[in-house]
């Protein structure tokens, strides 16, 4: 994944709607990336159901889905 795709938690029966943009990702260590550990993103809600307010944070990329990648690196 890559800074500015869109994407959508994968659970999507309990927190229908969160989706969000990816603003940052996180390097891995020799050791994380061994033991098979997720990259980490962090993403910025956009959308989330009423009853689940939250606004941004570190998630792992087997949390989420891609709705929409980037295409272009932007620099």
């Amino acid at each position: 994944m890559k800074i500015g795709d869109f994407v959508e938690w994968r659970d999507q029966i309990n927190y229908p709607g969160l989706s969000g943009i990816v603003t940052r990702t996180r390097h891995q260590s020799v050791g994380a990336i061994n033991r098979g550990n997720s990259p980490e993103i962090f993403v910025h809600w956009l959308n989330f159901p009423k009853d689940y307010m939250v606004g941004e944070g570190w998630e792992t990329e087997t949390n989420v889905r891609i709705i929409s990648a980037i295409t272009k690196d932007i620099r």
